[in-house]
């Protein structure tokens, strides 16, 4: 019998407090009882995702929210900056070209980081850019943008700001309305602690001016819709996830009652320990500013990446990630996000040690889980 645990970057674990809500009688959409829960999401999302303003929930998954912050502020032919460093960059950018846009992309290595400098430079080359597409925390290499120093840069060059938050949204620090942010998207699988199928979109007050003139093809993700149906009613336009929508209320409650600064420094703690482990096992990081989601590592010279996670799920019920794309096989990702506790770092990070030295890696059983247990231990 085995045991599994999974510390994927999305799906992540849901608390069994949060999957037993599955299990109720299902309520209609259009009644009281439900409206009461969504103005319970509104006001607890709002909160994590740091504005005042509009915040809509889409039953979709996280790519849809990425789509309507184009089309509800954007139109064909519009000029747009995309900071592609990973697989999620790559999709802004393409869902921009799928639109129409003139995509100009802000090119780095895998890996690396798409800075405020980058983004000043490019603007300066292309003032007439409309909007500047950056991914918060690019999933596929364990890069964090810093998003607090690239969002006066645009603001000052008088562009919207629009960034994909889906991985990061409840495990870092995030603040929409100081930052800056025009449009938010976010999803519900990651650390908001429930199953892929809910997305989050946050609007500011320069987005729906934005929309005025926004001439893009809309229907289903026509926020115009979802604002006029809130502001009448207190519900969405269309026929709400309402089981999904119930457990993201009793998520963003537990949020709520552990206290949203606690969280991320739990998530902070957590990354700590866990990048500290690798380190010790001798094992390189591969991104640059590493966010607190997960950890990514290089796989050593002569281990079969693939191999490695497979040996992890089969033999002791860990579920990690490898690489996708360019880097299949080639690094290994260990997400620590949402409901992830210190015991399934250890957990990880003892797995890791063995299936490393079963595929001859010379490092000393215990290293990588003695120097977590030093974090976890001194801060206490």
């Amino acid at each position: 019998m085995k045991k599994q645990i999974l510390l994927t970057p999305g799906p992540s674990q849901v608390p069994p407090r949060v999957a037993e809500v599955a299990a109720r009688p299902m309520i209609h959409h259009r009644t009281p009882e439900f409206r009461e829960v969504l103005a319970r999401i509104h006001k607890n999302i709002r909160c994590v995702m740091g504005t005042t303003g509009d915040v809509f929930i889409l039953a979709s998954t996280g790519t849809g929210a990425l789509e309507a912050g184009v089309a509800n502020t954007l139109s064909a032919g519009d000029k747009v900056l995309c900071a592609v460093a990973g697989k999620f960059g790559e999709r802004y950018s393409e869902i921009c070209q799928a639109f129409g846009m003139n995509v100009v992309e802000i090119v780095k290595e895998w890996g690396g980081l798409v800075t405020a400098s980058d983004v000043r430079k490019a603007l300066e080359s292309h003032p007439d850019a409309k909007a500047v597409f950056v991914t918060h925390s690019e999933t596929s290499t364990g890069a964090l943008h810093p998003l607090h120093e690239i969002g006066p840069v645009v603001r000052e060059h008088g562009a919207l700001f629009i960034v994909d938050t889906v991985s990061a949204l409840g495990g870092v620090p995030m603040k929409m309305d100081e930052w800056g942010i025009d449009m938010l998207a976010a999803g519900s699988q990651k650390a908001l602690m429930i199953g892929p199928g809910l997305a989050f979109l946050g609007m500011s007050a320069r987005a729906w001016k934005a929309y005025e003139t926004s001439t893009l093809p809309k229907f289903y993700f026509d926020m115009k819709h979802y604002k006029k149906r809130w502001e009448e009613k207190g519900e969405t336009p269309f026929t709400s996830a309402v089981t999904l929508c119930l457990q993201v209320d009793e998520a963003l409650q537990m949020i709520m009652e552990e206290g949203l600064d606690n969280v991320i420094e739990r998530h902070r703690r957590l990354s700590r320990a866990c990048k500290a482990g690798a380190a010790a096992l001798g094992l390189e990081f591969y991104s640059e500013n590493r966010s607190d989601i997960e950890t990514v590592v290089r796989v050593p010279d002569g281990i079969d990446g693939v191999a490695l996670v497979s040996m992890a799920q089969e033999r002791f019920g860990i579920k990690l990630s490898g690489g996708q794309a360019q880097v299949k096989g080639k690094i290994i990702r260990i997400a620590h996000m949402g409901y992830a506790t210190e015991q399934d770092v250890i957990l990880a990070l003892s797995a890791l040690e063995m299936c490393l030295a079963r595929m001859g890696f010379d490092a000393p059983l215990g290293a990588g889980v003695k120097a977590a247990e030093e974090v976890f231990q001194n801060e206490m």
